[in-house]
């Protein structure tokens, strides 16, 4: 019978000066987790900012109305657009092959 050897877990190992490690045992000891724990925590936290605020599409109400009235009612194609659609169109399909 086959076991699986893969590992689920990975390592992260990053090098730092003294007075960072100390920075960062303080601020682990403050909120009683253990230094990989406020680690994973922290890094966990500012990445999912960072993927919020890259992947989230924020408008105003004025905006809003604005991408809504266009997508209601849109402008005609011109040569530049069509001729874009058709490059695309045939680099999507030159890549199916």
């Amino acid at each position: 019978m086959p076991f699986n050897t893969e590992r689920k877990d990975t390592r992260v190992v990053a090098r730092v000066s003294a007075d960072i490690q100390e920075m960062i045992q303080r601020a682990a000891d403050y909120t009683g987790a253990t230094v990989s724990q406020f680690l994973i925590d922290s890094a966990m936290c500012r990445a999912r900012d960072i993927i919020e605020q890259t992947e989230t599409l924020h408008l105003s109400m004025s905006g809003a109305r604005t991408m809504m009235a266009v997508l209601d009612n849109p402008p005609k194609a011109n040569t530049k657009l069509l001729k874009a659609a058709k490059g695309y169109k045939d680099s999507v399909h030159a890549h199916e092959d």
